[in-house]
């Protein structure tokens, strides 16, 4: 038996690039192409992505989690509510820029370690003549983990109330607060000056400068005599 199939190549082949059939491939074309150049200009390591990182731990008192900027919303209210209670504009004004000055302090986008352990000195109420305790655990990776107690006394870096960790930049990795590890999902209660300095440390606003050893780091912490 014999087949014969007579087909008009020119014909079909002129169907099949008419602009109707063609312009849904195109458009796919297109909108992947696109998808890719926006994953490639918004990606991980893309200026674009790094610059608003940046801009949103100037704007953010600590955390960049979802939970946290509703948790810190909920504070700002409650904080509003009470200043309503009994005060007029200009007080309420007042408290609040108060209020947010103490809660948000101003960080350095870096700070010696011999400085953070003057703030600490001060956040602890130690005269130069008092001592408290400070303990600086370097990493064979670079970085280390510092612990600090108002109680010179203190028998153990983990039992000490505050312990930051650093990498080997500076950065810190993980903090304790008040005996407390802090978490992107938790906000202190209290935030004082040097509290929110160690909250500019964990959410990468500073980090800080090893200036000085392990063994300097513990002879800061104690008596200090002219």
């Amino acid at each position: 038996m014999e087949i014969k199939i007579d087909l008009d190549l020119p014909s079909i082949i002129s169907q099949a690039v008419s602009a109707e059939r063609i312009q849904p491939i195109v458009d796919k074309a297109v909108a992947e192409a696109v998808g890719s150049a926006i994953r490639d200009a918004t990606g991980y390591s893309s200026p674009f992505r790094e610059a608003l990182q940046t801009q949103l731990k100037e704007a953010m008192p600590h955390g960049l989690a979802i939970d946290d900027v509703a948790k810190f919303q909920h504070m700002i209210n409650a904080a509003v509510t009470d200043a309503v209670k009994g005060a007029n504009a200009e007080s309420i004004k007042t408290a609040i820029a108060q209020g947010l000055k103490s809660a948000i302090p101003a960080a350095a986008e870096r700070i010696k370690l011999s400085e953070l352990l003057k703030e600490a000195r001060g956040a602890f109420h130690k005269e130069k003549h008092e001592a408290f305790y400070a303990h600086y655990k370097p990493s064979e990776y670079g970085g280390g983990w510092l612990s600090l107690d108002s109680d010179e006394s203190t028998s153990s870096e983990y039992r000490a109330d505050i312990r930051i960790g650093f990498n080997d930049k500076g950065g810190a990795h993980s903090l304790k607060l008040d005996g407390r590890d802090i978490t992107p999902k938790s906000v202190p209660n209290a935030i004082g000056r040097f509290d929110g300095l160690l909250l500019a440390l964990y959410v990468g606003r500073s980090s800080v400068e090893l200036d000085i050893d392990a063994e300097d780091v513990e002879s800061a912490a104690s008596e200090q005599w002219d």
